[in-house]
């Protein structure tokens, strides 16, 4: 056992001890035989420097029993008996032994031994059970035989260490009401970078105006866990807890009669259910934290009896609420807030006076954590039709708040359910409260590296958005009209300041396809395509160059259909013979024509080509040269002899129409994707229908893939034509991550690398087939989702009526009105999400001046009845704590200055004009840090 402080004393510290024998009789069998320290004659000795006696010890009787982190130990132990001596317990916690008791204390527990498993406790949740079953076999294995039953000493020093703990780290002893004035909720460590009127708000922050008012909502988040479930052991009269209602757990005896009050009330509808309550003292618990941050909030903690249920957690919310909050806006989250949400300013009255709010329910807003909206439209959970009402990507002020923070707590305090659920009432709510609070502690000391990568991301992500959202906004303003665009923004405003308003957000025309529907559609499409199928007159320019495009049409179906079948039937390979038929006809007649319009553009060709020309049958088909004039050099399609005079410039205009009908069809496609999708994930089930809807959605997804490879054709025909211009604003370079929904995510870079392999080897149905259901809706989050230029990218109108009647398809105009407002939506989350950070930076670094002036007023003030040597301790835990607070403020105004300059030059509505490298520390775990933290380290 190593010396501790107060020194230890055996055979060398004592020479007149009677061990001698003992030793030689070991040394003669050449061996060390187990023994414990009092049996060799250890001595400890309190109250005097080591290696000085007392001259009037007073031994323990029999054996003293210490708990150290390496076993448990016996051993004598005197107390000082001189006159100015102080009594044993003080000389025990002075030597940092913790005493079982202040009365005649028999064993004590190292403060090595409390301090390391309190922290094993609050991180790795390690029960005291487990530490004294290790103690017990180090010991065992030490001294091989069972050393004297400690637990309950154990358990009892545990409990109260965490007390003292959280009544040191309060300062309670450096006031003068003491440990006996604590306040309800004030052991708990606060969220500093949440709005406090009183601690980090400016003045006047009250009088700012109503469109930076957002920066000082108060965000809060509830929710019910039943995993931490308490079983009935011993009452709460056996085992109250040591600060009922001091830290995050409601003060238990109101909170218990108002429930007693609504016995009969049922529970809320919830998305699990209830479990059963049989021997059960509590169900769970429901919680309340700041769901920005993840901080748990100050008698925010409350039983729940019989299930999630109303009289439980309104009181919850109201303590929340109180006191200085009542002033702040409030946005309140709740996964069920739909139906909790509904009557809670009428419920508020029925609470206890000392709960009650002066509450104006136009101040607080209700949300939906955005993991469990998608569920809730999917179950029909909302009694309104407008989901958005409860989405905080539509919610005016939240920045990029999701509201599931609440839930990643949980899933941190839950290995804590099995050690709990058999404690007494006090012991259960002691060690959450510790268990919280160490939650807290670990989530403020993260706000230096987690805000900075916040804003980091937040400043990359809204310059991002605020560019496609110009981009998108001028394409709308080109296909719809500006007056179009300019009623869609007063749709949304006046939706943002009246819910109940029409939904800008929703569509009121689209998603009404059935199954049925998009079958029609597309057979109504291929009837259209074989009545136009042919040409029937050869006279014309314009025809011979559309008889052109239809050849390379059917060539490219064709071409396609022959490498998807690669093994087909006999019936499949007929109608391939078939359509190569078609399409040597057509050819036929196109060379006839093509020497009327080209009449000497053999001699303009190279002898490769020739060969092509002169031996048709050498060439299948399907890959037969046209030789239009995109595919002669640019000098010879000028000249009469090669092409008649405009025919380049005919098919010029040709090929621009070709590109805009290819990406209308390829929008047609993509919609009826998408609305396919949203059919079959709502309303099939079982294998038949869904290999129905399968195969309906496959033939959808060849529409798509000929339109992109038409679309793509085209484009390089049209360059090859006009070369670059201001034309390729508008016809872009079509990449296959561009060819998405409007409600499609970008694909990842594994699922890039996968198709390419797939199109490498072959599987070219496999890359056709397309993304499945689940990929093909919004699987990001609609806050990062960008929109792919096909959707925004329009011909500049010839006039104001052209405008107006090219496109009359109100389904059209409403996806497209709702995409601007979800465009929109994200551009301005994000730059809220700019402006909230910056304010939580300077809350943070306000709070710790303010708390260290606390302290240091602390320092200042006198306790009645203490001797010098104490204040002069107290004043010294003071000044230290106040220089902690300084320096770490200091730390944060210098770590963050470069990245809030540059938060602040975006709101400014300044150019990027300079790089920001922040450096992003790994994560608590010891792990790198994620790849989303290295793509921010550079703003």
């Amino acid at each position: 056992m190593p010396c501790s402080g107060f020194g230890l004393f055996g055979l060398l510290c004592f020479p007149t001890c009677d061990v001698t024998p003992a030793l030689d009789r070991e040394m003669e069998r050449n061996v060390f035989e187990p023994s414990s320290l009092r049996e060799i004659g250890a001595v400890v000795q309190l109250g005097h420097p080591a290696g000085k006696r007392c001259p009037l010890p007073i031994r323990t009787t029999n054996s003293f029993t210490v708990l150290h982190t390496n076993g448990i130990h016996s051993l004598n132990l005197y107390f000082c008996g001189c006159s100015a001596a102080a009594q044993g317990y003080i000389q025990l916690l002075r030597g940092s032994w913790y005493p079982s008791t202040p009365r005649e204390p028999r064993t004590a527990s190292t403060f090595s031994l409390l301090r390391l498993f309190h922290n094993l406790n609050c991180l790795g949740k390690l029960p005291a059970w487990d530490l004294w079953k290790a103690l017990e076999t180090m010991t065992e294995h030490r001294t091989l035989c069972s050393p004297p039953q400690r637990y309950q000493v154990l358990l009892r020093s545990i409990r109260q260490w965490r007390h003292l703990k959280l009544l040191k780290r309060a300062g309670r002893e450096h006031t003068s009401s003491g440990v006996s004035g604590t306040a309800l909720g004030e052991l708990v460590v606060a969220c500093p970078a949440c709005p406090h009127p009183s601690r980090n708000l400016p003045p006047d922050w009250e009088s700012i105006s109503a469109e930076k008012k957002f920066i000082y909502i108060l965000f809060l988040a509830i929710d019910a866990n039943f995993r931490l479930r308490n079983a009935v052991v011993s009452t709460a009269e056996r085992d109250p807890p040591l600060g009922d209602g001091w830290a995050f757990f409601v003060e238990q005896a109101p909170y218990n009669e108002h429930v007693r009050s609504f016995v009969s009330q049922e529970d809320m509808a919830t998305c699990s259910g209830f479990k059963n309550a049989k021997g059960l003292r509590t169900t769970g618990i429901a919680g309340v934290t700041c769901s920005r941050h993840g901080v748990w909030r100050p008698n925010g903690m409350g039983d729940l009896q019989r299930g999630e249920r109303f009289c439980n957690v309104d009181p919850l919310v109201a303590i929340s609420m109180g006191g200085d909050n009542s002033r702040l806006d409030l946005v309140l989250s709740y996964d069920i807030v739909c139906i909790w949400g509904v009557h809670f300013p009428d419920r508020l009255t029925q609470l206890p006076l000392q709960w009650r709010l002066n509450f104006d329910p136009n101040r607080v807003r209700f949300c939906v954590p955005k993991f469990h909206l998608w569920a809730h439209r999917i179950l029909s959970l909302f009694k309104v039709q407008c989901h958005a009402l409860y989405s905080f990507n539509f919610l005016v002020g939240v920045g990029r708040t999701h509201g599931e923070t609440i839930e990643e707590n949980w899933a941190q305090s839950n290995r804590a359910a099995a050690q709990t659920k058999m404690m007494g009432p006090g012991a259960r709510k002691d060690t959450l409260d510790d268990i919280f609070g160490a939650h807290n502690y670990r989530v403020v000391k993260s706000f230096r590296r987690v805000l900075l990568a916040r804003l980091a991301e937040a400043i990359r992500e809204a310059r991002t958005h605020a560019r496609e959202f110009k981009d998108f906004n001028a394409g709308m303003v080109t296909f719809c009209g500006n007056e179009a665009v300019k009623t869609w923004e007063r749709e949304v405003l006046l939706w943002d300041q009246d819910h109940s308003q029409p939904c800008p957000y929703e569509p009121r025309l689209q998603n009404k396809e059935t199954m049925r529907d998009v079958q029609l559609q597309l057979a109504q499409e291929e009837k259209t395509t074989l009545q136009n199928g042919s040409v029937s007159h050869e006279s014309s320019m314009s025809l011979f160059l559309a008889l052109g495009l239809e050849i390379e049409e059917k060539q490219r179906g064709l071409a396609w259909e022959i490498k998807v079948r690669r093994s087909g039937t006999t019936y499949q390979a007929l109608d391939v013979e078939r359509q190569r038929n078609v399409i040597l006809r057509d050819l036929k007649r196109f060379r006839r024509l093509q020497l009327s319009f080209m009449p000497m553009f053999k001699e303009y060709l190279t002898d490769d080509q020739k060969k092509v020309l002169d031996s048709p049958a050498s060439v299948l088909p399907e890959e037969t040269k046209l030789f239009l004039p995109s595919e002669l050099r640019e000098a010879d399609r000028e000249l009469p002899r090669a092409c008649v005079v405009g025919l380049a410039h005919a098919e010029t205009r040709l090929r621009e129409a070709e590109c805009r009908d290819a990406l209308e069809s390829l929008r047609r496609g993509l919609r009826t994707r998408s609305a396919g999708h949203l059919f079959t994930v709502r309303n099939v089930t079982g294998q038949n229908p869904t290999t129905r809807a399968e195969g309906v959605q496959r033939k959808v997804q060849v529409s798509i893939y000929l339109s992109k490879l038409c679309y793509r054709w085209a484009r390089n025909a049209l360059f090859r034509l006009r070369k670059h211009g201001d034309w390729e604003r508008e016809l872009r370079v079509l990449n296959d991550v561009d060819v998405r929904g409007m409600n499609e995510r970008l694909l990842t870079a594994e699922e890039i690398a996968e198709r390419r392999i797939l199109a490498e080897q072959g599987f070219i149905d496999e890359l056709i087939a397309g993304p499945s259901s689940e990929g093909a809706v919004v699987s990001q989050g609609e806050g990062r989702r960008q929109l792919s230029w096909i959707w925004y990218s329009y011909a500049d109108p010839i006039d104001s009526l052209s405008v107006a009647t090219r496109n009359n398809d109100p389904v059209i105009h409403e996806a497209l009105k709702i995409e601007w407002c979800k465009a929109r939506a994200r551009k301005m989350r994000w730059e809220e999400e700019v402006e909230l950070l910056l304010e939580e930076m300077r809350r943070v670094i306000v709070y710790r001046r303010w708390n260290a002036e606390i302290w240091r007023e602390r320092g200042r003030q006198q306790r009645a009845g203490l001797n010098a040597k104490c204040q002069q301790g107290l004043s010294a835990f003071a000044a230290e704590q106040a220089s902690i607070q300084d320096s770490v403020a200091d730390d944060l105004e210098s770590h963050w200055m470069g990245i809030r300059a540059l938060g602040q030059e975006l709101l400014a509505g300044l150019p990027v004009s300079r790089v920001v490298e922040v450096e992003l520390e790994e994560e608590e775990d010891g792990g790198d840090s994620n790849q989303d933290d290295l793509d921010v380290a550079e703003v």
